[in-house]
């Protein structure tokens, strides 16, 4: 490689001693081996960082000024030194949970869905939602938002004939849903596009508002369904079909089941919709800890960290080749050393965390929303005649999960799919004690201070709201 004049030139040799005289560094990240993807690394950053894949719910499609390639993340680091506990997408906007149970906003909401006030539609960096109490849960709907505060109490905004209010067209802001007359403890919360449905009073009732999966319009919460023996501790909708889980760990489905989406309730030629929950009686299946749904498809996740899927794979998001549907398998992690520890669904495509921190995705790709695969996109304008179609030739799906080597020397903590995209945030909210700003501690007047004798005292305060108690900076107090 040659060298311009007005610079030196340094020899790379096989002497240490060599390059150290002749001022020879390298900087990079460690090489992957097969060996470190069956271990836990050592993490050098734990600062929080937001990764969003294919096309970011904040980006402007008017502004050209900040035009990237389409497989490259939309990257957030506006929020190191907070932990995200979980992410919901909804197809324009996001929410994203920290573990102190405070709510940011981050795409655009044209019916009010970003709960930031009737002035504010669109944000470009996360941003924090004042108007609600600690929120335990959130989840995104297309055209509303839902959000369980602590205590039981439930919060929607956005439009009202989804959300559940009464007047207007829209809320705005994060508005408190009475419950036929009175408040009513919610235990887990699920929305789709148009319907909702909470599973309330310790678990024994569901209720559901909105349009139901018949098209029946519903105005405000009403009772769905009585459990007499069941506890419900996780409800999941898909586009046509719910899934309600409970503490026993067994399944209960209702809906549509024409691709496979309720596996368990009978013989084929039996009715393909069953209007209220019924037992699914899932061979293999034991203990469901956690259930996701795409639009016709779900994942179920038991409690040894094996991964389940049923339902529509035409795009090969139940992780296995493609086709119209598919019935009950488990899904192979042979390569993984991990048992998963959580499960994503997008409508189309699915994704996964195991207990090693690592991600992996599988089924529709277009986008470059499986973060791994090639863009569609740029091989259709490669390829462009008049008069052929380019995609003919092209596979847009994966079918069995595949590891993000990408993301191998970062903590993946949560994830969340929406159609056009895929979030992965990473780090757990610890900023290195010497990037932190000082804090600033008001101390009394010296005739109202007590006499201090000795050496100065050392007192640690938290250096961020969160409270995380993983970074201090150390404040000297003088008499």
């Amino acid at each position: 490689m040659a060298a311009s004049s007005n610079q030196p030139a340094y020899i790379w040799s096989k002497s240490t001693a060599y390059n150290a005289v002749n001022q020879v560094t390298v900087e990079a990240q460690p090489v992957i081996t097969t060996g470190q993807i069956h271990r836990v690394p050592a993490y050098k950053d734990l600062r929080t960082v937001i990764y969003i894949w294919g096309d970011s719910p904040a980006a402007n499609p008017a502004d050209k000024s900040h035009a990237k390639a389409d497989w490259e993340p939309t990257i957030y680091r506006q929020l190191p030194d907070i932990r995200i506990a979980s992410v919901s997408c909804g197809p324009s906007y996001m929410m994203l949970l920290s573990s102190c149970h405070r709510l940011f906003a981050l795409g655009r909401g044209d019916y009010g869905q970003l709960g930031l006030g009737a002035s504010l539609r669109r944000v470009t960096v996360p941003t924090p939602i004042s108007d609600i109490p600690t929120v335990t849960e959130v989840v995104c709907g297309e055209y509303h938002c839902v959000a369980i505060a602590s205590g039981g109490s439930l919060f929607t905004w956005g439009r009202n004939d989804v959300a559940g209010h009464q007047e207007g067209f829209t809320t705005s802001s994060p508005k408190e849903l009475v419950f036929m007359g009175s408040k009513t403890k919610c235990r887990s919360v699920s929305v789709n596009q148009t319907l909702t449905v909470c599973a309330c009073d310790a678990g024994t009732s569901l209720y559901h508002w909105g349009f139901s999966f018949s098209g029946e319009k519903i105005q405000r919460p009403q009772l769905f369904y009585t459990f007499d023996q069941a506890r419900i501790r996780q409800v999941a909708l898909g586009k046509s079909f719910g899934l309600a889980v409970s503490d026993t760990g067994t399944v209960y489905g209702w809906g549509d089941r024409t691709y496979g989406e309720l596996l368990g309730l009978g013989k084929k030629h039996e009715s393909s919709y069953f209007m209220l929950p019924t037992l699914l009686k899932l061979r293999h299946v034991h203990s469901v800890v956690s259930v996701a749904t795409g639009d016709r498809h779900a994942l179920l996740l038991d409690e040894s960290g094996k991964v389940w899927s049923m339902g529509e794979n035409m795009y090969g998001q139940c992780g296995v080749p493609p086709c119209h549907h598919s019935s009950l398998l488990q899904i192979d992690f042979s390569d993984s050393s991990f048992p998963v520890s959580k499960i994503a669904c997008g409508p189309r495509h699915s994704a996964c965390i195991n207990s090693g921190n690592q991600l992996f995705t599988w089924g529709n790709s277009a986008g470059h929303k499986l973060i791994f695969t090639s863009s569609v996109d740029m091989l259709v304008q490669q390829q462009r005649q008049p008069g052929v179609s380019a995609y003919s030739g092209l596979k847009n799906c994966c079918s069995h999960p595949q590891l993000i080597y990408a993301l191998l020397h970062e903590k993946v903590a949560c994830l969340g799919l929406a159609a056009g995209y895929t979030v992965v945030v990473t780090g757990e909210g610890i900023v290195p004690s010497e990037e932190l700003p000082p804090t600033v501690v008001l101390v009394p007047d010296a005739e109202e201070m007590p006499s201090i004798e000795g050496t100065p005292r050392i007192r640690e305060t938290p250096t961020n709201e969160e409270g995380s108690g993983e970074a201090y900076f150390p404040i000297q107090l003088f008499k």
